[in-house]
């Protein structure tokens, strides 16, 4: 029986992730679930974490506790996948990166505790890209799908210092925990991407 892949695709808004995912998905050819954010297939600690923060509705720190709590609820009721699974964002690298930059107290240490408990992944990749190419994928976006237009899309353009320092600090995470392979779309067609990822992907075992 071939093993099961479980693979991880991280990036900051606009990066090429969904057109990755979607891309990779399509040239696998095979069937794949996939999970966003949550690691656990049903979290929701998570949910109400989640739709709080976009609420806006409580102070970082207030908003930080409950992901602590949703990445521990993660963590403890986690079930490694049956089938063939791409895992969408984790709450802990995003949450991490966002805290760290943002100098939020205590919380940062907490979920870092937390990392040696975080299950690994079969092979985890970042994607990144350049703030003008962002942007233009955000203006593409907005005449396409506005109401896909997120708050933290417009971060490329209203706050893009605080953007890439919370990137950076993302790949360093994502490197550093889970080895990832960082793929820098910019440039790239989609198809160049897939084909980043497929060279990268470990081989399948019996």
């Amino acid at each position: 029986m071939e093993q099961v892949r479980y693979i991880h695709f991280e990036g900051m808004d606009l990066a090429g992730k969904t057109t990755a995912t979607q891309g990779f998905i399509a040239a696998d050819g095979g069937t794949w679930e996939i999970r966003r954010n949550s690691i656990a297939t049903d979290n929701p600690i998570y949910l109400l974490a989640d739709s709080l923060r976009r609420a806006d509705a409580y102070d970082a720190e207030t908003l930080g506790n409950l992901f602590v709590a949703a990445l521990m609820a993660d963590i403890r009721s986690f079930v490694p996948p049956t089938a063939d699974t791409i895992q969408d964002s984790t709450i802990l690298l995003r949450s991490l990166a966002y805290h760290s930059v943002r100098g939020t107290p205590r919380i940062p240490q907490v979920l870092q505790d937390m990392v040696p408990e975080h299950p690994q992944f079969t092979a985890s990749f970042l994607f990144t890209a350049s703030i003008d190419r962002r942007r233009e994928r955000l203006q593409q976006r907005m005449q396409r799908a506005p109401e896909e237009v997120a708050p933290e899309d417009l971060m490329v353009l209203d706050a893009p210092e605080k953007f890439l320092a919370m990137e950076a600090r993302l790949i360093d995470l994502s490197t550093g925990i889970f080895h990832s392979v960082v793929i820098d779309t910019t440039s790239l067609t989609p198809e160049m991407v897939v084909e980043s990822i497929q060279t990268n992907m470990p081989s399948r075992r019996e």
